[in-house]
């Protein structure tokens, strides 16, 4: 059974991505020495958590919610020094790693296809010299994740060999499912080189787990305890839907019906979110007594404290579309008759069943509760679970959570009591069991919203959204007669930081983008492009701290937290050592 979570004993908490940190040394991109920084920071500030999200290997959209494998870490988040990885020399290093390569990458977003290429290329290196003495750390760590890893390495094998493209169902025949790609490959006239490369992304995948290990001691002697995050699904083309085809159902792709706050673009607006991620194929997994999720849950317990589980509304019932992102096009202007015509007969819904009638509801309700309790016993005592139940929530869903003891999430601008002209919910009134913040990495930063909420307040419909700033600003018990500010001020923000840590729940987190108030933003759903998953902070945290105006937000984030009793305690006991 999963950690026991005490609401009672209140903490904060800090979520930044790992590719966003940024530190003097890196290699364009936040790695496992960053996110140590960022432990250091987090817990000089007395805050307890530090969330990130997921840290699975991504794919070509490089959207860690995609992931090409459920359980591989990203070698792109890995240090490269000599020290952290075996076989890696200085002179390797500084041969691929110039000056003038670390100063491009540094310039702006994530470059991945840089990033990936070059960090890839010293890891091959540091292999080809790590690999003539045989380990026996190496090899222990082969045998004990033998139930993935072969498959994985050899898909990742496959996907060089087919010059990147991890789309498996174009792959020539033979390399299309394990079985029959092994064989193939034993006859390769470059066999012996995809051996290799089989061989050298085991070892990628040892050196990850001990990175992020050492990083999972280093926040336990910090007192500072690890977030991660269990996306719902995984990408159609995956290592995982590869080489075990029979758990998902290919015809249909998951996503996330219509609804008012997530309209970036016709589609959207008009379909919903269509993900692209395969089905789950929920009685094949049961047959397995749900061995991959339990081994999926078990990878993310070794390494995090807690984890998330993005999109939980999925284990109860998923939207799911009759076709594939790649068609949303030819849908955006078609009515649902024609849509219907299109398809064959289809259209998008909640499989297996809406929530229309009780009865469909009571399934749904006895659905999601066995698969979460699934996930509950593979986290162990070690490890917590967290559930993203934000969207469109069906009314049995919260009171569910409540029961299994997983906290859910609360966005206080998204709390209303609609019988009272939608006043926002008093800090009371937020469930205790939660994790609340302004905002996730999904969501406009809250700058951003309050400088929304001003221009309509300022526009045609003025009067409007002059009602909703009057909500917000009891909501944030602005001083009685004193003007709300037309734009995002110093002592608004303040406001929305002291706020945040006075509601009621359990753990408050703030996304970096609100603790500096700033406009940055790491994912807009709906929309592809380079702009999703690539954003950088602009300085280290170290630098944020002298900074001005960051500097004062730091501070008032310490001061919120003394008031609140927020702070870690560095005798608690209660951070949970690492597995040896």
């Amino acid at each position: 059974m999963a950690r026991k979570i005490d609401a009672k004993k209140k903490i904060g908490g800090l979520l930044i991505p790992v590719f966003a940190l940024r530190e003097g040394n890196d290699l364009g991109i936040g790695d496992t020495q960053a996110v140590k920084k960022a432990i250091d920071f987090v817990s000089k500030h007395k805050l307890r958590v530090f969330q990130v999200l997921p840290i699975n290997e991504t794919g070509p959209d490089n959207s860690p919610y995609n992931a090409i494998s459920s359980i591989s870490l990203d070698p792109i988040y890995l240090s490269l020094t000599p020290q952290a990885v075996p076989g890696l020399s200085a002179e390797i290093l500084s041969a691929d790693a110039t000056p003038d390569v670390v100063n491009e990458l540094a310039l702006g977003p994530v470059q991945y296809g840089k990033v990936k290429a070059l960090k890839l290329k010293i890891l091959f290196e540091a292999f080809r010299n790590f690999k003539s003495k045989p380990s026996a750390e190496l090899a222990k760590f082969i045998a004990a994740e033998k139930d993935w890893i072969e498959d994985y390495a050899l898909f990742r094998a496959l996907v060089d060999e087919e010059g990147g493209n991890v789309c498996w169902t174009h792959w020539p025949e033979e390399y299309q499912n394990p079985k029959s790609a092994r064989d193939a490959v034993t006859v390769h006239a470059e066999s012996e080189r995809i051996a290799e490369k089989v061989e050298f992304y085991k070892y990628v995948q040892w050196v990850a787990f001990r990175q992020w290990m050492d990083v999972r001691h280093y926040a336990d002697e910090k007192h500072v305890e690890l977030m991660g995050d269990i996306p719902f699904g995984v990408s159609r083309y995956s290592a995982d839907v590869w080489g075990q085809g029979s758990l998902f159902e290919l015809e249909w792709s998951g996503g996330a019906p219509p609804e008012t706050f997530f309209q970036s673009d016709e589609f959207t607006r008009k379909w919903g979110q269509n993900w692209g991620i395969p089905v789950y194929k929920w009685d094949a997994h049961r047959k397995e007594n749900f061995a991959f999720w339990r081994s999926r849950v078990k990878h993310v317990a070794d390494i995090f404290h807690y984890f998330r589980i993005d999109h939980v509304l999925g284990f109860f019932r998923v939207y799911a579309f009759p076709w594939l992102p790649e068609r949303n096009g030819e849908f955006v202007e078609l009515s649902e008759a024609e849509a219907e015509k299109l398809t064959g007969g289809e259209l998008p819904r909640f499989i297996p069943r809406d929530d229309k009638t009780p009865a469909n509801c009571k399934l749904n309700c006895r659905d999601g509760s066995e698969f979460l309790q699934v996930i509950l016993d593979a986290a162990g005592d070690n490890c917590g679970v967290v559930a993203e139940d934000l969207g469109m929530v069906p009314d049995y869903v919260r009171p569910r959570l409540k029961e299994l003891g997983i906290p859910g999430f609360t966005i206080p601008i998204f709390e209303r009591d609609e019988k009272k002209d939608r006043a926002y919910k008093t800090r009371e009134e937020h469930e205790e069991l939660s994790l609340v913040t302004l905002g996730t990495h999904d969501h406009q930063p809250v700058k951003v919203f309050y400088e929304e909420l001003s221009k309509w307040w300022h526009g045609e419909n003025g009067h409007e959204g002059w009602m909703e700033v009057q909500r917000l600003m009891k909501f944030l018990e602005w001083p009685e007669g004193e003007e709300p500010p037309t734009e995002f001020t110093a002592e608004l923000h303040k406001r929305f930081i002291e706020i945040l840590m006075e509601c009621h729940c359990w753990l408050a987190v703030f996304m970096i983008s609100d603790l500096l108030g700033v406009s940055q933003r790491f994912n807009e759903p709906g929309i592809a492009g380079d702009s999703n998953w690539s954003q950088r902070l602009a300085y280290s945290l170290s630098e944020y701290e002298k900074e001005k105006p960051f500097s004062q937000a730091i501070v008032w984030l310490d001061d919120a937290v003394a008031a609140t009793s927020r702070g870690a305690d560095k005798t608690d006991n209660s951070v949970v050592a690492a597995k040896k």
